[in-house]
């Protein structure tokens, strides 16, 4: 309880969680090495203070979920490493499956 699902109703306040959560790809010598044209995927929460407890999946080679990951973006934007965006020269992201505030029990 308490978690946003992905397509689904959630718990009045903890969808909002998920708004926060930011995917980029950034520039990195080793993803590009790796792969061309690949760049460091990375996970940011934009809020100024809550952290946010998260469970994404991992898509690989188009539709093809390849495993879970799970983990804590701490508030204030600390980018969080996933990994590269190529491997192979096929294409690797992210998606956020799950999210919550940490301390979701307490007032706002």
């Amino acid at each position: 309880m308490g978690w946003f699902l992905t397509g689904a109703a959630s718990a009045s306040g903890d969808a909002d969680a998920a708004a926060f959560l930011a995917l980029e790809s950034v520039n990195d010598g080793r993803c590009q090495n790796l792969s061309e044209g690949g760049k460091l995927r990375v996970l940011r929460n934009t809020h100024a203070e809550r952290d946010i407890s998260y469970r994404l999946i991992r898509m690989f080679a188009g539709n093809h979920p390849q495993g879970r990951s799970v983990g804590h973006a701490p508030a204030g934007g600390a980018a969080v490493k996933l990994g590269c965006t190529r491997v192979d020269g096929r294409e690797q992201d992210w998606i956020v499956e799950r999210a919550r505030f940490e301390d979701a029990g307490q007032p706002e």
